[in-house]
């Protein structure tokens, strides 16, 4: 009798050792609630990023404009962060500038032959743009179209006549642009079409002769 009891004390005990080891093994195994979070590193970024001021600056050279004898070529360019015009002969390493706005950007410009560039510009922002004219050396500088709150658009660079261009300019009606004949030689200008009131846009053919004008409402565009 004895030794039966003695027997199922042994196996009350070892069966609390199991229990107790398993119980042990399953509490070591669950995860900890309170552990520290894996320290998160810095991340460097790669060399060859594109820094975000990049998007907005202006491009190193763009508008590239052939002569019309094909031995010079113009473009614009920064100059104290503003686009200005250059030239260079073609072949050569040597580039002029020709303007030196510093206020706001060279709004366009475009050949007068093979010797002198016209392009136009506003006064400090006041978007009165007006056209002038230089020499390719940087002579000559004239202002083509002195006049006060007016502004001037390039209607036709007339390519085969290189003495003169067609512009459009609100000098008789601020509300309208009217189409001009400029000699941009002796600064002589004759209006050509007056502009009934819903013009918005004219098109030239390929003698310069005024084809086509364009209308708008607001919302539609007709020819």
């Amino acid at each position: 009798m004895l030794k039966k009891i003695f027997s199922m004390i042994i196996s009350i005990l070892l069966l609390q050792e199991c229990a107790s080891t398993i119980n042990q093994e399953s509490q070591d195994t669950s995860p900890t609630l309170h552990a520290k979070p894996d320290p998160i590193h810095d991340v460097e970024l790669s060399s060859n990023y594109i820094p975000l001021e990049d998007f907005f600056k202006n491009p190193e050279k763009t508008a590239y404009k052939i002569s019309p004898d094909g031995k010079m070529v113009a473009f614009m360019q920064p100059w104290k962060t503003r686009l200005n015009v250059h030239v260079q002969t073609i072949g050569s390493d040597e580039i002029s500038r020709l303007t030196s706005a510093t206020e706001r950007d060279i709004a366009g410009y475009l050949w007068l032959g093979n010797n002198r560039i016209g392009y136009v510009q506003d006064s400090g922002g006041d978007e009165n743009f007006r056209l002038f004219a230089i020499n390719i050396d940087g002579s000559n500088q004239s202002d083509l179209t002195p006049f006060d709150s007016v502004k001037v658009r390039i209607v036709d660079d007339l390519e085969e006549i290189p003495e003169e261009v067609l512009i459009g300019m609100n000098k008789r009606d601020q509300r309208l642009h009217d189409v001009y004949r400029l000699n941009v030689i002796t600064g002589e200008m004759e209006i050509i079409a007056e502009n009934p009131g819903n013009i918005s846009r004219w098109q030239t053919d390929h003698d310069g002769k005024l084809r086509l004008a364009f209308t708008a409402d607001g919302v539609n565009t007709s020819i």
